[in-house]
């Protein structure tokens, strides 16, 4: 296959998966129960005239184009999208850019998500080639039983259990996160506390979410494992480490590709339980804030961008698909 016809067609898929994206995101909030107009209006509105209506209100509703027909919002709203015009904040922070507001949010949660994400693959990928490996024997079930419980726990009550032993009973790290300190201390401090402040989050997501690479990896062990050229591998005298690494996980990975394909297309989309729990100034608590003052416009710019990530770290497994199994460049 042309890699470059490859290239091309996959980005066409992209932009058009992102347009139905876009589509489904801008109708999705015209259906959302409550009316963001009432979030900025002093209680009663001064509904005592005769009529009983709220001109404030009606001057909001025009202001921010709700009196405006349904497709006449849809195209102003992907023509603002396809500019890089994600909208301005209406309840949040009101007149602001909501490019703006999401900015410093996302590079928290770039760093945060990208770091426990990257830190639970790896680990993920050596219990699971441990697992795989010895299947069936005592280091395998330990491993297999011990992820399994972590995952099977709500994140909250890990973050809450973390932060009472390690935090409060022991006072090893820090309870709440001060960003607002950053701007009276030098760089390496700042770099030197950031870190500090990420070991318990990132903690906890480890915990919560290694049982996903690591059973994938063992799952896919298990199933080459017993294949012809392993059989031929053991038979030529090549040591475990050997059939392990040049043989077993060059092919056990491809599933491990897309199940990261996956999380780190949810790094932009933060976790909110965590964030929340940690006070870590991130997406995940921004689309929370959001969601509490009825600000469309600011969920719809955090969702849109959440589920663009997706869509591109998918994109680019395929990409990486055809580097990394020759039958799908021969299809």
């Amino acid at each position: 296959m042309n890699f470059r016809r490859y290239l091309l067609r996959k980005t066409v898929y992209v932009i058009i998966t992102i347009f139905f994206i876009a589509s489904l995101n801008f109708l999705l909030f015209q259906v959302i129960a409550g009316d963001p107009t009432y979030v900025l209006l002093p209680r009663g509105c001064g509904t005592s005239n005769v009529t009983g209506e709220c001109p404030l209100r009606a001057a909001l509703i025009h202001e921010w184009a709700l009196d405006q027909p349904l497709i006449v919002r849809f195209a102003t709203y992907l023509r603002n999208v396809f500019s890089g015009n994600l909208g301005t904040s209406i309840t949040y922070q009101t007149g602001v850019p909501v490019a703006t507001i999401i900015a410093p949010r996302l590079w928290t949660t770039l760093i945060l998500v990208g770091v426990a994400t990257a830190t639970t693959m790896w680990l993920g990928i050596i219990l699971g080639r441990i697992s795989g490996w010895r299947r069936g024997r005592p280091a395998d079930v330990i491993i297999t039983l011990s992820t399994l419980f972590g995952y099977s726990m709500p994140s909250f009550w890990v973050s809450l259990l973390l932060i009472f032993s390690l935090s409060v009973t022991i006072r090893i790290f820090p309870v709440y996160w001060d960003f607002g300190a950053y701007a009276r201390m030098d760089l390496l401090s700042t770099v030197l506390d950031y870190m500090w402040h990420l070991i318990l989050p990132v903690a906890t997501f480890v915990i919560t979410n290694v049982a996903w690479f690591s059973l994938t990896l063992r799952n896919s062990l298990t199933d080459v494992l017993p294949e012809d050229y392993m059989i031929t591998a053991r038979a030529k005298g090549l040591s475990q480490g050997q059939q392990l690494r040049w043989h077993a996980l060059p092919n056990a990975r491809l599933p491990l590709v897309t199940a990261s394909a996956l999380y780190f297309g949810w790094v932009v989309s933060g976790a909110i339980v965590i964030e929340i729990v940690f006070t870590i100034q991130g997406l995940g608590q921004l689309t929370w804030e959001a969601t509490t003052a009825f600000d469309f416009p600011l969920l719809s710019g955090i969702f849109l961008i959440a589920t663009i990530g997706v869509v591109v770290a998918n994109a680019m497994a395929d990409v990486l698909y055809m580097f990394l199994d020759p039958r799908v460049r021969e299809a």
